[in-house]
């Protein structure tokens, strides 16, 4: 397995940061940070959601470690070929940003690694768009 991390770019929040993260907290706002034409089958309870990413893998992710007012990191469960954790930081600056890091296989790694840099990039860019 080879390790990787990926950080989205930072961006400007439109709602004060203690919103984004109680908003974040709850699964059935997951979805809103997700790009919409790659991922299919989403489906949330208040404890995980699973959705697949097109042409890459089915996750099922749940809350890991909530950090009041700053981050929420996310993990993967039931998967041994692609563990990651997903962190939202809600920075005191009002900005945020989105890192994903992992383990996986080198040769999957290097088919995946733009897609899920895409991915991290459009959740961090519509978490700073949302208005709550």
């Amino acid at each position: 397995m080879a390790h990787f991390s990926i950080l989205s770019e930072t961006h400007p929040v439109q709602s004060p940061t203690d919103q984004l993260f109680d908003f974040m907290g709850d699964f059935n706002h997951f979805k809103h940070l997700l790009p919409e034409d790659k991922i299919d089958n989403f489906e949330c309870t208040s404890e995980q959601c699973s959705f697949t990413i097109k042409g890459l893998t089915a996750l099922t992710i749940r809350i890991k470690e909530r950090l009041p007012k700053s981050r929420i990191t996310f993990e993967t469960t039931g998967l041994a070929k692609f563990v990651f954790t997903l962190h939202i930081h809600l920075l005191e600056n009002q900005t945020t940003d989105v890192e994903l890091e992992g383990d996986m296989n080198p040769f999957i790694k290097v088919m995946a690694e733009k897609p899920l840099r895409e991915l991290v990039n459009t959740m961090a860019s519509k978490l700073s768009a949302l208005k709550i």
